[in-house]
């Protein structure tokens, strides 16, 4: 968690300062061996600051750690923004499921 600190006061002092990207990313191998209740105070928080910024907040994580957090805060009592973080959640566009054939590219 003090990687997910750092990165959001860099994003926060690199878009005050230089203008910054625009966006932080993450992917879950941030909150492995993290609380799921504190990953989801995580997400929630940098959802809130990258809207305050005009900016995007993207993790990359698997729908059952991602669902998985937002119980385990709900169980807790802490779950009451869920709403906040599954409106911004983007539908699955690739699937394992798909029949897809290689394509050879001209070298």
């Amino acid at each position: 968690m003090k990687i997910f600190c750092f990165d959001s006061m860099l994003y926060e002092v690199t878009g005050e300062r230089l203008g910054g990207p625009g966006f932080l990313a993450h992917d879950s191998h941030l909150f492995d061996g993290v609380d799921k209740r504190q990953v989801y105070l995580a997400m929630l928080f940098g959802a809130k600051v990258a809207e305050r910024k005009h900016g995007q907040y993207i993790i990359a994580m698997n729908s059952d750690e991602f669902s998985g957090s937002l119980d385990a805060a709900e169980a807790s009592g802490k779950g009451a923004e869920r709403h906040v973080l599954e409106n911004a959640v983007m539908e699955v566009r690739l699937t394992d499921h798909e029949n897809r054939r290689p394509v050879r590219l001209p070298v």
